[in-house]
């Protein structure tokens, strides 16, 4: 006599059936009401896959114009049956997907394919971050030189910042041109792109490779000081105050402590 599975064990049965396609764990246990227990459950099949696949065309609108619908949904595919979702909110589906595209052999031709999902996906999550209520400037004029230097600034949640090899944002932009026949045209260097949330739109500008060095520091949390250092290093011909002045003049810049206990 077979012992009936534990209702654990029939969900993670269903689930291995759901996306491996194989039903031998669970069809047993399958009612079939006049259909065999694969095809009552290649309904699910497709009831997952085809929500999961709509979810990651929605946050990759420009990937899928890249590449178009066919490649699109064979890709989609591989990526929900190897990273299937952990939440029950889809907007939180699809953030391995850009690591995914980079490493299939399928995108080769379009190396920067995968940093254009990045984009994507720093977009949804600027869209989504929480409110936040900017620094008021005059918190900073009476600090002196030194404790400037030790100032950890913590910026708007919706601020991300994508260092590329290829020119993503002009990329993106030329995907946005829905009627355009043109095909796309690769040229100039790399860009840095810093997006965040304005209002209810997304606000995207390119930054020069030393205003990126500052960007960077400044959301991993380091002190202005050494912030300042390493964007120098970077590009001698940085500039401070043009710097300050967009975070300032756009809300990014939330909170300014001075770290305790640096020389």
């Amino acid at each position: 006599m077979t012992t009936a599975p534990s209702l654990l064990e029939l969900q993670r049965a269903f689930s291995r059936s759901v996306f491996t396609g194989d039903p031998a764990g669970i069809a047993p246990w399958v009612a079939p009401h006049g259909l065999t227990a694969d095809e009552r459950l290649q309904i699910y099949r497709n009831m997952v896959f085809n929500t999961l696949g709509s979810a990651l065309k929605t946050s990759y609108p420009s990937v899928l114009r890249l590449v178009g619908e066919d490649c699109f949904d064979g890709v989609a595919a591989r990526y929900i049956a190897a990273v299937p979702s952990q939440s029950s909110n889809l907007q939180d589906y699809g953030a391995a997907f850009p690591d995914f595209l980079a490493a299939i052999p399928e995108t080769a031709e379009l190396p920067y394919l995968a940093d254009i999902a990045r984009l994507e996906w720093a977009r949804q999550l600027a869209y989504l971050a929480a409110e936040a209520t900017p620094l008021a400037p005059g918190r900073l004029t009476e600090r002196s030189e030194d404790e400037l230097a030790r100032t950890v600034f913590v910026l708007h949640p919706s601020v991300h910042l994508i260092d590329s090899r290829y020119p993503i944002l002009d990329i993106w932009r030329f995907c946005q041109e829905a009627d355009s026949q043109d095909r796309l045209q690769l040229g100039g260097h790399g860009q840095t792109v810093l997006l965040w949330r304005s209002d209810t739109q997304i606000a995207m500008q390119t930054i020069l490779p030393g205003g990126g060095c500052f960007i960077a520091g400044l959301l991993l949390g380091m002190p202005l000081g050494m912030v300042i250092d390493k964007a120098h290093a970077q590009d001698p011909a940085f500039d401070l105050a043009a710097h300050l002045h967009l975070l300032l003049q756009n809300g990014l810049l939330i909170d300014a402590h001075i770290e305790q206990g640096r020389s």
